[in-house]
């Protein structure tokens, strides 16, 4: 493995070496990383509400076409 000079390796080194300097970088990482938890959350739930809607229209898509096909209960 060649050890170059990867260009995220040394903006990551001196995103670091300035937080390094700041007396609140602390709480700044800790304020994004509750955001970023939160971000997490919120997609989680979003995407559990989706799949909930997602089972709910197939179900009404069943429902209506078991209506509407030769010798359902619609016709």
């Amino acid at each position: 493995m060649t050890y170059g000079a990867n260009p995220y390796i040394l903006f990551l080194i001196l995103i670091l070496l300035v937080l390094g300097m700041d007396p609140e970088a602390g709480k700044k990482i800790e304020m994004v990383r509750r955001i970023m938890e939160r971000m997490a959350s919120a997609m989680n739930n979003f995407r559990t509400g989706v799949g909930s809607m997602t089972t709910d229209f197939e179900e009404i898509h069943f429902m209506l076409r078991d209506m509407y096909m030769p010798g359902g209960n619609g016709k």
